[in-house]
């Protein structure tokens, strides 16, 4: 945390990492997870992943993503909510009806499976969330089409 007053723009997503092999769109803790697995994937293979952080999701950078997507052809989308129904839904939605020409592999999701709840316990929540090395591994497999 700054010492001093900062604001975040509301709906400007924030590119964090260069890329040109994929997108990531992710936003919250999973921003933190989603570059370490990019980097752990360039050391790994030389996969370049972009990843952006979209910062607010009402209302959120559609022209960003869009734009990230068209030029690297691959969309992966990292959030922590259940897969079905959750926030990622909506870009994946976005991505396929707006981006469709442009992509070279499926629209691709890394979240939570369909649970009531998170758990509290350290073991659950780690086979529930997304985490570093199941991101890295949906990387690689977007990474091979």
């Amino acid at each position: 945390m700054p010492d001093e007053d900062y604001t975040i723009p509301i709906g400007q997503a924030e590119t964090k990492r260069e890329g040109s092999d994929i997108t990531l769109i992710t936003y919250g803790m999973m921003t933190h997870h989603s570059l370490k697995a990019a980097d752990t994937i360039a050391q790994e293979q030389g996969a370049s992943v972009e990843v952006i952080d979209l910062r607010t999701v009402s209302p959120w950078d559609k022209e960003r993503v869009l734009e990230s997507v068209k030029k690297t052809g691959k969309a992966l989308i990292v959030y922590e909510d259940n897969i079905t129904g959750g926030f990622g839904a909506e870009v994946a939605a976005t991505i396929a009806q707006d981006a469709f020409d442009y992509l070279d592999g499926p629209v691709t999701r890394v979240a939570s499976p369909d649970v009531p709840i998170s758990p509290y316990s350290g073991i659950l929540e780690e086979y529930i969330l997304p985490n570093p090395e199941k991101i890295a591994d949906a990387i690689r497999k977007l990474a091979a089409y």
